[in-house]
């Protein structure tokens, strides 16, 4: 049990110490375009499936308001 805890204690430090990998990091990759490595303000754009998905999850939120309080 020891060298399950000191290799996971040494794992975590390592990636903590890694930029570009995180918990953090890897979540925003999922739903956010990487910026431009050249952009001098880059800023983050949710991709478009994540858009498509949200935009649909709206329309089947209100297609059920419509029909239910009508």
């Amino acid at each position: 049990m020891i060298e399950n805890e000191h290799v996971r204690r040494d794992f975590r430090r390592i990636l903590e110490d890694q930029p570009d990998i995180s918990d953090p990091k890897i979540i925003s990759a999922w739903f956010f375009e990487a910026p431009h490595i050249f952009d001098p303000k880059p800023t983050k754009r949710l991709k478009p499936g994540i858009v498509i998905g949200l935009i649909y999850i709206a329309l089947f939120a209100l297609i059920c308001a419509a029909f239910n309080f009508r």
